[in-house]
């Protein structure tokens, strides 16, 4: 055998060049099996490897963008529920006012049908008693003129008359 040493005294390197070759022979031998067997699958494990993760990246990215378009509508729900919202508040804001008119003038009016009809009572009140007044009167002046009719009158007498009319006025009055 063909054996070469380098460095044959410190014996750190050896060359032997029939080993060598049948090394180089069977790795040769063993890529070409590998290349026809396994280089294949492993290849087609790899490119199924980068299509399964091309295909993630799609998903992911069409995920993505199904998200901005869900979160822009929510966005536009929110918004447009917010002024709805406001639509809703403002109104309420607007009948409550109203009612509130509605209630106020409803008070007045009622108040011053009391006020009309108080003064309406009063005027009665008034016309009544003016009626018992003059009722009263005819009857003292009645009275007098009955007493004048049965005597003789004088002027003290006329005087007493007339003070006793005043008096009983005053007493009804």
């Amino acid at each position: 055998m063909l054996h070469l040493a380098l460095l044959a005294d410190e014996g750190l390197v050896s060359i032997d060049l029939g080993s060598d070759i049948w090394v180089l022979i069977i790795f040769t031998l063993m890529v070409v099996i590998l290349y026809k067997t396994a280089w294949k699958n492993v290849l087609a494990g790899l490119k199924a490897r980068e299509e399964r993760i091309r295909s993630d990246i799609a998903h992911a990215e069409q995920a993505r963008a199904a998200a901005e378009a869900s979160q822009k509508e929510y966005a536009n729900q929110l918004a447009d529920a917010e002024e709805k919202v406001r639509q809703i508040i403002n109104k309420a804001a607007a009948d409550a006012h109203k009612i509130a008119d509605n209630i106020n003038a409803a008070a007045q009016a009622e108040a011053e049908a009391r006020k009309e009809k108080a003064l309406a009572d009063i005027e009665q009140a008034r016309k009544d008693a003016m009626r018992q007044v003059y009722l009263e009167a005819g009857e003292i002046a009645t009275e007098i003129a009955s007493r004048i009719l049965r005597r003789n009158i004088n002027a003290a007498d006329q005087q007493n008359l007339i003070s006793e009319a005043l008096d009983q006025l005053q007493k009804v009055g």
